[in-house]
């Protein structure tokens, strides 16, 4: 049971990543696309706050059991899998915790940063008049703002390349914890997962450096 909510809660991360880079790549399309995406979502306050509070809740459980279960693995006495391993032994799974929580703390950062407007407020207070709509939060000016300060960019791709190495294993175990773990699947799996996770680290890091290579550039 414990594996399965560690499993599930992990998959709704990972639709949660998708598709918030979703949103995150309309800055490409410049200040109106992204910004009325965003004010957009605050038209739907209920649905995103029903939202945020599964992803919260999925976090914290997953981050809660993953710790649980290995604090059990290392107390129980050492055993084989009687169903087939994905692999023996990769760097993204020996590291699976220490990167997990790593990405957990980034992401209070993250949150302070972006949605609170504690990192620098005066990124946070922008405004942007949209056609139809009037002044909005610039959405646009603030991720261009931000990412061109050098040490959060840095921070963030560090934090991006964490969640890619931890989306390596992550996936492929929740997968094989599901139920899904015949050897027809294995390899096209574990191929899927990397070529997921790669893509996922790309779209996200291509915005910090195109903001840090002036390619973006904020209003003013």
């Amino acid at each position: 049971m414990q594996k399965a909510i560690v499993a599930v809660t992990g998959l709704v991360m990972v639709l949660f990543l998708i598709g918030h880079l979703s949103g995150n790549l309309l800055v490409y399309a410049g200040p109106e696309a992204i910004n009325a995406y965003a004010a957009g979502l605050r038209d739907v306050a209920a649905l995103l706050w029903a939202a945020r509070i599964i992803l919260l809740v999925s976090l914290i459980l997953h981050v809660y059991y993953t710790i649980r279960l290995r604090r059990l693995s290392q107390e129980a006495r050492p055993i084989g899998y009687q169903q087939q391993r994905w692999e023996a032994s990769t760097f993204a799974g020996r590291t699976m915790l220490l990167s997990g929580l790593l990405i957990f703390s980034y992401v209070a950062f993250h949150l302070a940063h972006f949605t609170w407007g504690k990192i620098y407020p005066q990124y946070y207070a922008a405004t942007y008049f949209l056609d139809g709509r009037g002044p909005v939060h610039d959405v646009y000016s603030m991720v261009v703002r931000s990412f061109q300060v050098w040490w959060l960019a840095l921070l963030y791709i560090v934090a991006v390349t964490f969640v890619a190495l931890h989306l390596v294993h992550a996936t492929q175990s929740a997968l094989q914890t599901l139920g899904i773990y015949h050897q027809r699947y294995v390899q096209p799996i574990r191929k899927a997962s990397i070529v997921l996770a790669v893509l996922l680290w790309i779209g996200y890091v291509s915005i910090p450096l195109a903001a840090m290579a002036h390619l973006l550039e904020p209003l003013s």
